[in-house]
C-alpha cells in the first residue's frame, strides 16, 4: 500500500508535544514523500510550525466538533496515528476513514477505533513518554522504522523567535552567565514551594553575585513572578512573563547557560534546546523521570525529594519534606552546571 498522507494527533500539553517531536521526525524519515499533517492545540502551533518535516497542521481549537470531523475526513488520509487517545481523538480517528489507524489500546473505545492498536499500559511507566510514542510509529512498519531510526528531539527557533531574546537581553543589559528558572507548573506533578525556590536562588546568588537569573512564567502568573523576584532580594534578577507565543519563552531559555525547573513544558523545551538542566521531579511512577523525563539530553540532573519517602502524600501539590540538605543539593547542582 502506498502511503501518501499521514495524520498525527497530539492534542494535550506542551511537554507532551515536545516528547512527540521524535515521532513526527521519524514518520517523515520513513515516508519522505508522504504529506505529514499534525493535529494540535493552538498553544502548540508555533512549535509545530517550525518543524520542517511537518507539511500541514490542524488546530483543533479553531473548529467545533462537527466542523473538525468534516475537516479530518476531507484529508482522505491513508494513516491516522493518535499519540494520545481519548474519546475526542478516537472520534477523529474514525472520521478519518484511514485504512491504517494506530493508537494506544486501553479504554474500550480504543479497541473499536484502532485496527493497528498497541497495548502499551503506559500507567506502568516503564519507559519515557517519547519512547511510547515511537512504539506507535514503529507499528506502521517495524522493519522500515529500525532501518532508518534516528532520535531527533530538537526544537527549532527562527531568527524572528531569537529576536525576542535579543531585545529582552539588550533592554535589561544582561551580560555574562545566565540561569533561567521556571518555578510554576500546571499541577500535573509535585513541585517545591515558592519559598523553597527563593531560598535556593538566594544561596546561588551568594556564591555567584554576578549571575543573571531570569524567572519565566505565563502571563497569568505575572504578579506572582514579580513578588517572587522581589523576595529573592538580590541584584540581576529579571522576570519574563509571556502571554504570546511559547517560542518567546523558548528564545529566553535558549540564551541560558543553565535551566532550573520542575516537570513542566518549559523544562522539556530546555531539554529540546540542549540546555544543562536541574530538574525537580517526583518519585511516583507516573510522574517520574523514567516516564516524563527529558528525552535525548544527557545534561540533566534530577533532584527527587520524595525518593526515600514511601508515605508521600501525592494529593499535596508540594513535596512533604524538602529539607535544607536537599536545598543545598540543588544549589550544588546549579553551580556545577554554571561552571
Amino acid at each position: 500500500m502506498e502511503i501518501k498522507r499521514i495524520l498525527v494527533s497530539r492534542t494535550d500539553k506542551i511537554g507532551d508535544l515536545i516528547l512527540s517531536i521524535p515521532s513526527f521526525f521519524m514518520l517523515k524519515k520513513m515516508y519522505p514523500n508522504a504529506e505529514l499533517v499534525a493535529i494540535v492545540r493552538k498553544y502548540n502551533m508555533d512549535i509545530i510550525k517550525n518543524l520542517p518535516y511537518i507539511d500541514r497542521f490542524v488546530i483543533i481549537d479553531e473548529y467545533n466538533k462537527a466542523e473538525l470531523l468534516e475537516k479530518i475526513a476531507y484529508f482522505k488520509a491513508d494513516v491516522f496515528i493518535a499519540l494520545y487517545n481519548d474519546k475526542y481523538v478516537a472520534s477523529l480517528a474514525r472520521a478519518s476513514k484511514a485504512k491504517i489507524r494506530i493508537g494506544p489500546i486501553s479504554k474500550l473505545n480504543s479497541f473499536f477505533t484502532y485496527n493497528k492498536g498497541v497495548l502499551q499500559k503506559r500507567s506502568l511507566s516503564i519507559k519515557n513518554e517519547g519512547q511510547y510514542n515511537l512504539d506507535l510509529v514503529a507499528k506502521l512498519d517495524k522493519k522500515r522504522f529500525e532501518e532508518v531510526y534516528e532520535l531527533n528531539t530538537r526544537l527549532i527557533l527562527t531568527d524572528e523567535n531569537k529576536k525576542v531574546a535579543d531585545v529582552y537581553f539588550k533592554e535589561n543589559s544582561i551580560q555574562g552567565k545566565c540561569l533561567v528558572v521556571n518555578p510554576f507548573i500546571g499541577g500535573s506533578a509535585k513541585n517545591i514551594t515558592d519559598k523553597q525556590y527563593i531560598n535556593i536562588l538566594k544561596k546561588v546568588k551568594d556564591k555567584m553575585p554576578d549571575l543573571n537569573i531570569i524567572i519565566t512564567s505565563y502571563i497569568a502568573d505575572e504578579e506572582r513572578t514579580e513578588k517572587f523576584s522581589k523576595d529573592i532580594g538580590k541584584d540581576k534578577i529579571f522576570t519574563f512573563s509571556n502571554g504570546a507565543s511559547i517560542l518567546n519563552t523558548a528564545s529566553i531559555i535558549d540564551r541560558a547557560d543553565a535551566y532550573f525547573g520542575a516537570s513542566t513544558g518549559p523544562t522539556h523545551i530546555a531539554g529540546a534546546l540542549g540546555k544543562k538542566i536541574i530538574a525537580i521531579y517526583p518519585h511516583k511512577k507516573t510522574q517520574s523521570p523514567t516516564r516524563w523525563g527529558i528525552l535525548g539530553n544527557s545534561n540533566v540532573k534530577y533532584i527527587i525529594p520524595d525518593e526515600n519517602n514511601p508515605n508521600e502524600d501525592y494529593k499535596n501539590p508540594y513535596f512533604d519534606n524538602f529539607t535544607e540538605e536537599m536545598e543545598d543539593k540543588v544549589v550544588k547542582a546549579i553551580l556545577e552546571a554554571l561552571k
